[in-house]
């Protein structure tokens, strides 16, 4: 086989070809000012998102890797987004794709996540998300979805899990994640604030479905507290544009400091055959309806 390789009349052409263009792209990623590369992303995720950018420092290496570091996105003048650093790491040949894929890893909120990215080249969007997620606290989600829900409840605790998504119509995929040491601080139902309850354990599991999220399962549970929430809500990312939501949720409150609780919860909620009680949030995001119900059709 070496001798036919050998043999071959073109080979030394061809090695000439690939290593000039091999030093020629390194050379380039090499060479290529950071502050042209940061211009562009800044400027890309301003045209695309409703987000205000700024992103302190980008470096290309010469592995092809792209480096940001103090990447924010904010809105209203408030971080609405912080990652401490992201890595890009596109294939030379993405630049032939339409719909590029680009493996990335980021540090947020004291952890990481990792995956990739496939991005609509004509409309500049991100088409496609595969991300694990590992031990990142979750202190900073509410403000991801609206400013009122940063003011009605805070989150604390460590989350990891999967997210597989299909972001242009049709959507699809799937999400599941676990929270340990969660921590739900300030809540408010029916206009009653709930006592803050801690150490606690949460499970999710939905899927994409069209324009809707499907809650397959979602529990809160505690040594006081047992939530159960099943339903459909608007796609994650455009829960901020509204929509309808159909949630259906059973709450059981244990022992002697939740009794209270329960017995000014009971007159709004529906007390199903093992004590819990049971309720809807039906409407949109934007002006919710809570009733009295059950579960049993989710």
């Amino acid at each position: 086989m070496k001798e036919k390789i050998k043999k071959y009349k073109h080979i030394k052409p061809v090695s000439y070809t690939l290593f000039f263009l091999v030093v020629f792209t390194l050379f380039l990623f090499m060479t290529f000012p950071g502050d042209v590369i940061k211009k562009r992303i800044i400027a890309e995720i301003e045209s695309n998102t409703p987000y205000k950018a700024d992103i302190q420092n980008v470096r290309v290496s010469p592995l092809l890797k792209i480096n940001m570091e103090g990447v924010k996105l904010s809105r209203a003048n408030s971080v609405f987004l912080e990652l401490e650093n992201l890595d890009l790491s596109p294939s030379p040949l993405s630049v032939f794709s339409d719909n590029p894929k680009v493996p990335f890893t980021a540090k947020l909120w004291g952890g990481e996540i990792s995956g990739s990215i496939r991005i609509n080249k004509t409309t500049g969007r991100v088409s496609e998300l595969d991300a694990t997620l590992e031990s990142v606290r979750i202190n900073s989600v509410p403000s991801l979805f609206s400013e009122e829900a940063e003011k009605s409840l805070s989150l604390g605790g460590v989350i990891d899990g999967e997210v597989n998504l299909v972001m242009i119509p049709p959507a699809s995929g799937d999400i599941q994640f676990e929270i340990t040491g969660l921590k739900l601080e300030n809540m408010k139902l029916k206009g009653i604030t709930l006592p803050n309850l801690t150490d606690l354990t949460s499970m999710f599991k939905g899927t994409i479905e069209g324009d809707m999220t499907r809650i397959d399962q979602f529990r809160i549970a505690g040594a006081d507290i047992d939530l159960d929430i099943t339903g459909t809500t608007p796609l994650p990312w455009e829960i901020q544009n509204g929509g309808v939501i159909d949630i259906g949720y059973s709450l059981q409150m244990k022992g002697g400091p939740m009794a209270k609780y329960k017995g000014l919860l009971s007159p709004y909620l529906a007390t199903q055959r093992d004590g819990s009680l049971g309720g809807k949030i039906l409407g949109t995001v934007a002006n919710p309806r809570f009733e009295q119900g059950s579960i049993t059709r989710f």
